[in-house]
């Protein structure tokens, strides 16, 4: 089976419809969101109707959740608290009796599959079962984060990880110590795409895969501008890390004739 994950639309229905056409052109038969269908650009209500009309599985990402009311940002992130309250405002306006914000907080955390974990960041940091989520559930999978990750993860129960959040693709491999020697640093590799159109790692059994698929919609943090995705392919025992270009400039007409976000600096990138 082909699966196609997605996720981090940030409201770029541009994005999304070519990632969808992508997924459609490789034949996946199953499509899953990582979460963060809402959030910085001020488009919200058009990927929300979107992935509501897919009708596909997804779990919730922190600007959702932000959106949806369930928890405030990070004192600093100002940009983002203002694209967060924008767009509840907007689904607010457009659902008035909170649909849309009570369907983006009832999205669950974690979907599980056989052989696989979906997350919209990281299995290790959701909220224990008796805890709310907050925002210091979503770190960034920064070098600290993965290392006090290592010990969890080579004893977690699934061999693939899936998710989003930090909008670059790379899969991590932690590798099969057969001695039973080895240091857990020593035996992870770190693979990244450069600007190529599909990056494609064979799974080896016996070793772990935790793979970041970047964003659909951006902001396209290592510094390529294309939606992301990824595919596994179950029969070939593969990842693919896609990269798919699409027209943006639709996108940076819309959003240039938004008043309220041209002071939002963080969204830039969209303009060049």
């Amino acid at each position: 089976m082909k699966t196609c994950f997605f996720g981090d639309i940030h409201g770029n229905i541009w994005a999304l419809e070519a990632v969808l056409r992508h997924a459609e052109s490789l034949h996946a038969e199953r499509l899953v969101c990582l979460g963060d269908w809402v959030g910085w650009l001020p488009f919200g209500d058009r990927t929300y109707e979107r992935m509501i009309r897919l009708g596909i599985p997804s779990v919730s990402g922190n600007h959702d959740l932000m959106v949806a009311g369930v928890f405030p940002d990070h004192l600093h992130q100002t940009d983002r608290m203002q694209a967060s309250a924008y767009n509840a405002a907007l689904l607010s306006c457009r659902y008035p009796q909170s649909e849309a914000l009570l369907t983006l907080a009832s999205l669950p955390l974690q979907l599980d599959y056989p052989g696989m974990t979906v997350v919209h960041h990281s299995p290790f940091s959701l909220p224990k079962e008796d805890e709310a989520p907050a925002i210091i559930h979503f770190p960034y999978l920064d070098v600290k984060t993965l290392d006090a990750s290592l010990s969890t993860w080579a004893e977690y129960p699934t061999p693939l990880i899936v998710s989003g959040h930090d909008h670059v693709p790379a899969v991590f491999e932690l590798r099969q110590d057969d001695a039973g020697t080895g240091a857990l640093s020593d035996r992870l590799l770190v693979h990244r795409p450069n600007d190529e159109a599909v990056f494609t790692i064979r799974m080896r059994e016996g070793n772990r895969y935790w793979v970041k698929t970047g964003s659909v919609g951006g902001p396209y943090r290592d510094g390529v501008f294309a939606a992301n995705s990824l595919v596994v392919d179950d029969g070939n025992a593969t990842l693919s890390l896609h990269r798919i270009a699409y027209d943006a400039e639709q996108l940076r007409r819309n959003l240039d004739e938004n008043r309220y976000f041209k002071h939002i600096h963080a969204l830039d990138g969209y303009r060049r």
